[in-house]
């Protein structure tokens, strides 16, 4: 039976708490484990962690201060059971399907570094499937995406023990997402598997929905250039990082190359929009990345 440990980071998540560990506790075909960081919630979140791990063995939780999700996470990589096969990351507020960790573990390799992650059905706050319009994408992860994209949710997403060792990192500053961090170190040194079948619910409410956004060109090249300035040049920012913490394969130099250095090069910026050195999985934000790349608005 696979040994699965499920890292959560929770912080006020009294309202739905509850509810997602006791989906990740009733899973079938496999014998998991949880973990949780608690970041300095205030509400009764660590009121309900205490319940959960005095009437369950296979639960623990530490409290600590509050550093933000992202460090929390690269945190609870630090401190996950070593001795796990594969190990899950969750959000306090989803509803996982009974068989989403089996059917992960049959899809991830054992011996080199192995990711799989799914897609999410949306939900509202009482769970109930939210009809989409929009045809999903045909997902195809690779490196070239992974640099510039995370297709990679958190919470869908599981991993192998090889992978864990490369998620010890010495800070975190530059990280925009620990999940973009686990798919780019999946696509860079083993495999990436991910499954368009959603086996958990995203759920929507008030603490996490966005607006909905218009999918016509124009929009969308001003909210991406408006979220590039916010978010000050993130992309390059982690692949520098990226770059310095681990020793990259030859065939993956070059996208680097590009991405770390584009800034003042005009020609590394021609050479980006032309070749093959990085994908969006939308033909339409494939082509806005290209314009906000090539002026330097990323």
């Amino acid at each position: 039976m696979y040994k699965v440990q499920v890292l959560l980071s929770s912080y006020n998540g009294e309202r739905y708490i509850k509810e997602q560990l006791d989906s990740i506790l009733y899973q079938e075909g496999v014998d998991v484990s949880i973990l949780v960081r608690d970041d300095g919630s205030t509400d009764n979140t660590l009121n309900i962690l205490s319940e959960y791990s005095k009437t369950h063995n296979n639960f623990s939780f530490v409290s600590e201060e509050n550093i933000g999700v992202v460090a929390s996470f690269f945190r609870l990589f630090d401190l996950a059971d070593s001795s796990a096969d594969y190990f899950a990351l969750s959000d306090q507020d989803d509803y996982w399907d009974k068989d989403k960790l089996y059917m992960a573990c049959k899809e991830l390799e054992k011996d080199i570094p192995s990711m799989y992650c799914c897609a999410s059905r949306e939900t509202d706050e009482k769970l109930t499937e939210i009809s989409s319009k929009s045809q999903p994408l045909r997902i195809k992860p690779c490196f070239e995406n992974a640099i510039i994209e995370n297709i990679a949710r958190g919470g869908g997403i599981v991993f192998n023990n090889k992978l864990l060792g490369y998620l010890h990192v010495p800070a975190t500053k530059d990280i925009y997402m620990h999940d973009w961090w686990v798919y780019l170190v999946a696509s860079c040194f083993g495999t990436v598997h991910y499954s368009e079948q959603p086996h958990y619910s995203y759920r929507q409410h008030s603490d996490n929905v966005l607006g909905a956004a218009s999918n016509n060109l124009l929009s969308k090249f001003k909210r991406r250039a408006k979220q590039s300035k916010t978010n000050k040049n993130h992309i390059s920012r982690q692949m520098i990082l990226f770059n310095r913490i681990y020793d990259i394969p030859s065939d993956k130099q070059a996208s680097l190359n590009i991405i770390t250095n584009y800034r003042h090069n005009l020609r590394l910026r021609l050479k980006g929009i032309f070749g093959h050195y990085f994908i969006r999985q939308s033909k339409l934000d494939n082509l806005i990345f290209k314009l906000l790349f090539f002026t330097n608005h990323l």
